[in-house]
């Protein structure tokens, strides 16, 4: 049996001297006083009846109002390097072996990541990044530490109305570096750009006079009527001479007829011939 089989605590120790970074699962979140302030703290099991313990200032530089919502949540972690604080390790109690416990710290990881990633990162690289935030118009991805901006409209082909709730915080999401702003530290991905375009299947798929049943997106006066016939395709039809005035037309379901069909431009006309019906089962 060797000394590390003895004392678990050993391979941190050594983790610690060579700058490891771990992942983990966030099992809980507990209120402890590390620094002799009480404070909620990520709880990860590192096994060998071993808890890891990251206090909320080294979880993230961004202040949470709690970090309940990272339960069950991969996170990235390494031994908390206490000089780093410029504080003597005999004021901070990293190794804990009476109570089993080691204090990590995920802040000191994601800086180690970033440095990693602003040495490599190059334009057109695919990566997988973590939902971290979302707004209307874009969603926020963590890649090796960096907050990277994937806007709405390069999530999928598709039209996307939001980026709020679209997808859980703690998603990975597989997306290529679209553009790098070294000065401003600003990185832009996207996910389309790794999809299939819809519109390579467009002249195989929607002949002019073939008929195909859409869905209404859009109405709009003296323009027409947008009518999506797949994720990413639409088509624009002008106002019949019937429209019926009962109800929301936008989410109806019509026939329409395929007119001209404009690869390069990306535009199908097309004709409604039955207005509107509902498609049941």
């Amino acid at each position: 049996m060797t000394f590390t089989e003895l004392d678990p605590m050993k391979k941190y120790e050594t983790s610690l001297r060579r700058k490891h970074i771990h992942q983990g699962v966030v099992t809980s979140i507990e209120t402890h006083t590390p620094f002799g302030i009480s404070m909620q703290c990520a709880i990860i099991d590192l096994g060998e009846d071993i808890k890891g313990m990251i206090h909320e200032d080294h979880f993230d530089k961004q202040q949470f109002r709690s970090l309940v919502g990272f339960i069950d949540h991969t996170v990235d972690f390494m031994v908390l390097d206490s000089k780093k604080l410029g504080a003597d390790t005999d004021d901070i109690q990293v190794f804990d072996r009476e109570k089993g416990i080691v204090l990590l710290s995920r802040v000191q990881a994601l800086e180690e990541l970033q440095e990693e990633f602003w040495d490599t990162a190059e334009e057109d690289h695919i990566c997988t990044g973590t939902v971290s935030g979302f707004e209307e118009e874009r969603i926020y991805l963590l890649v090796k530490g960096v907050v990277c901006i994937l806007p709405i409209s390069d999530y999928e082909y598709d039209w996307t109305p939001s980026g709020k709730n679209l997808l859980p915080l703690g998603t990975q999401v597989t997306v290529k570096v679209k553009k790098i702003d070294r000065e401003k530290k600003r990185v832009t991905v996207t996910r389309k750009e790794l999809l299939e375009d819809p519109w390579n299947r467009v002249r195989e798929r929607f002949k002019q006079g073939d008929f195909h049943r859409g869905i209404i997106t859009s109405v709009v006066e003296n323009t027409g009527i947008f009518i999506k016939l797949c994720p990413g395709v639409e088509s624009l039809a002008w106002f019949p001479n019937r429209v019926p005035s009962h109800g929301e037309l936008v989410g109806k379901t019509v026939s329409v007829k395929i007119g001209k069909v404009d690869l390069e431009a990306r535009k199908i006309k097309s004709k409604i011939v039955h207005f509107p019906h509902e498609i049941v089962g």
